[in-house]
């Protein structure tokens, strides 16, 4: 493994080397994160992004500790996540926090706002009744309800009060960093804009990193510092978010940003496509995961899975041919 060293400033999180494999019929593996190297620097953005089932969830997941990584090492500011056995980690939560894609599936529908804000303050701080109580009321109007919210249940809510129970029930023992696993995705369009702009105004008000994971490519040139481009459990490209989009170098960073929207009336885009089937990721080869479909793929891409490439300015790419080719 070669990793480059692409945070700004002193990095919150660092993950090194993560994989996650599950067993499937018959003694194969699918390999669902393989290798993953990411550091989020304190108060900065870093976008994760790629298409559906490229890994960007499971890393999530992996990361807190919701599912069990194959491998790897993660770390908040030093202090080790993986490895870690399960009963130390309380502390630990404290540093790292998640808000989930689908609010209504996140939230317990037997306990009421009051509660589930309640909960975390209760498990994590050392704080009286009355304190708890206190912060509970600061919570909900920091995310822009009211203290008639606090009485309701999650089925008493809309889509986006329900996701900003969640950001404050995240935010609610003062974390370092915050993953943010697509939170805006399940909402209806005119809501989206105001969870994202809730969600920039709390990251400047408290100094908080994020893990943004995403497939809205416009959002995250929005709100991101950082980009991360995955393809089947693998980083393939990871640099500034103007960088990337402006000079994309991996043949799949340079497909999905083409496929993207155009925000601007009669702008068009040239659209690259890339032939040929997906790869499997049950017992995938040693080799570069797009070789079967890339348009500039040589004998060498199938010798063995590439790994990153610093291009300098913080910009790298998992592709030798790319690196090789003059610009």
């Amino acid at each position: 493994m070669s990793f480059v060293n692409m945070s700004v400033g002193d990095a919150i999180l660092q993950v090194r080397d993560l994989h996650k494999i599950f067993p499937v019929e018959g003694g194969r593996r699918l390999v669902a994160v393989d290798g993953v190297d990411l550091d989020v620097a304190a108060g900065e953005t870093l976008a994760l992004v790629g298409e559906s089932g490229s890994g960007k969830s499971t890393v999530a997941r992996c990361i807190v500790r919701l599912i069990e990584p194959s491998g790897g090492e993660v770390t908040i500011d030093g202090t080790a996540i993986v490895p870690l056995p399960t009963k130390r980690l309380a502390g630990i939560y404290r540093r790292i926090q998640m808000v989930f894609q689908d609010p209504n599936a996140s939230l317990n529908p037997r306990m009421n706002v009051r509660q589930v804000l309640d909960e975390p303050l209760r498990l994590h701080l050392a704080l009286s009744g009355a304190e708890r109580a206190g912060r509970v009321r600061e919570l909900v109007e920091m995310v822009g309800l009211t203290p008639a919210h606090l009485e309701r249940y999650p089925h008493e809510l809309s889509g986006g009060q329900r996701q900003r129970v969640g950001i404050a029930r995240a935010i609610a023992v003062s974390p370092d960093i915050v993953i943010l696993d697509e939170p805006t995705s399940s909402l209806d369009v005119s809501v989206r804009g105001q969870i994202l702009g809730l969600l920039l105004d709390l990251q400047q008000r408290l100094g908080l990193a994020y893990l943004f994971i995403s497939h809205d490519l416009q959002v995250v040139q929005h709100v991101a510092d950082r980009v991360a481009v995955m393809y089947l459990g693998s980083i393939v490209e990871t640099g500034p978010v103007a960088d990337v989009f402006r000079d994309p170098r991996h043949p799949y960073t340079r497909a999905l940003l083409s496929a993207a929207p155009v925000a601007q009336w009669g702008v068009k885009r040239t659209r690259v496509r890339l032939a040929g089937e997906i790869a499997s990721a049950i017992d995938p080869p040693d080799a570069c995961r797009l070789v079967g479909r890339c348009p500039m793929a040589q004998p060498s891409c199938s010798a063995g899975k590439p790994s990153l490439i610093d291009l300098g300015q913080a910009h790298a790419v998992a592709c030798p041919v790319v690196v090789d080719r003059p610009t």
